[in-house]
């Protein structure tokens, strides 16, 4: 694991919610160029764990080591196909470059083969350039992209893929 090696990744739980919740808001208000800025736009991100927990799928928070303090998340949500989908990947933005967001997404890499899925797709804005260098480096690969309008803005959104079998 990434810096400080006691840090613990682990299923978010319900106890969970209050500081899921502010990390998602928060980091949303940090990146305004890089997702919608209604925090429920795409529905309570607790609600969406524990969706995703229940149908083949997972969110997975890292705490700090005194095993309390949530430092980042991330989830998968099943697709169609045989697919899954990486998503929701925020790390709070005074702990980036610390390799928490590689430690996050490689995990739940290795659990969606483990869920026995076909391939990972995702995607991100373009201007998250730090996003997709990580995505790149993970294996995966642009397959498409689409401009978004919500809520008067555009969000230039690449699409990419990881085949994991």
């Amino acid at each position: 694991m990434p810096q400080e090696s006691q840090n613990i990744l682990r299923p978010v739980t319900e106890a969970d919610t209050e500081q899921l919740r502010a990390l998602y808001k928060y980091s949303l208000q940090k990146n305004a160029q890089g997702f919608v800025q209604n925090v429920d736009f795409h529905g309570d991100i607790a609600a969406r764990a524990q969706d995703y927990q229940n149908n083949n799928g997972a969110m997975l928070g890292l705490f700090a080591d005194d095993g309390r303090t949530l430092l980042g998340f991330g989830g998968l949500r099943q697709a169609e196909n045989n697919r899954v989908e990486l998503c929701n990947l925020h790390v709070h933005p005074h702990q980036h470059g610390k390799g928490y967001g590689k430690f996050i997404a490689q995990v739940l890499v290795d659990d969606a083969r483990e869920l026995g899925y076909d391939s990972i797709e995702l995607h991100v804005t373009a201007t998250q350039s730090a996003a997709i260098g990580l995505y790149k480096r993970l294996g995966f690969s642009e397959t498409g992209r689409q401009v978004f309008a919500v809520d008067g803005a555009s969000y230039d959104t690449i699409f990419m893929e990881l085949p994991i079998t």
